[in-house]
């Protein structure tokens, strides 16, 4: 029996040149890769008064003559930026299908969110979800001496 295996990934970014030493919001989600199909995803945000910055990565894999495709995208301005990365993978009788998006703004609210869903014909959906939000507030208990 011959195996085909597909693999797909993508990344976004959208990083200014001044980044602040603090950690940033990050979220990831990926399926199960016990089957034949795989989805992950990662999204990151961080914003501070001075700039904003997010990203975010989608991989995907299939075998047995499944097929897999990502996507990522990232869009900001002066103020504020956002990325989404998607990633599926599906054959005849699985699938897996990641996602993420991100969020910074100037105003030092940063959130990011993730999911992933794994299906299995004739079996109830896997699903798991991550969620993370900083506020100004927590980002000024970590650094006392920040503008925010």
């Amino acid at each position: 029996m011959r195996t085909l295996a597909i693999a797909a990934s993508a990344i976004a970014l959208a990083f200014p040149a001044a980044l602040s030493a603090q950690e940033p919001t990050t979220t990831s989600a990926g399926t199960p890769t016990t089957g034949d199909v795989s989805a992950s995803t990662s999204g990151s945000a961080e914003g501070t008064a001075d700039s904003v910055a997010v990203g975010g990565t989608a991989d995907a894999a299939a075998a047995d003559g499944g097929t897999a495709e990502t996507s990522a995208s990232a869009k900001f301005n002066d103020h504020m930026a956002n990325q989404r990365s998607t990633a599926t993978a599906n054959d005849e009788d699985e699938r897996a299908r990641s996602m993420s998006r991100s969020h910074a703004s100037k105003t030092g609210a940063d959130v990011s969110h993730s999911m992933s869903i794994y299906k299995q014909r004739g079996e109830k959906p896997v699903v798991s979800r991550e969620h993370s939000v900083t506020t100004p507030k927590e980002k000024a208990e970590e650094d006392p001496q920040s503008p925010n």
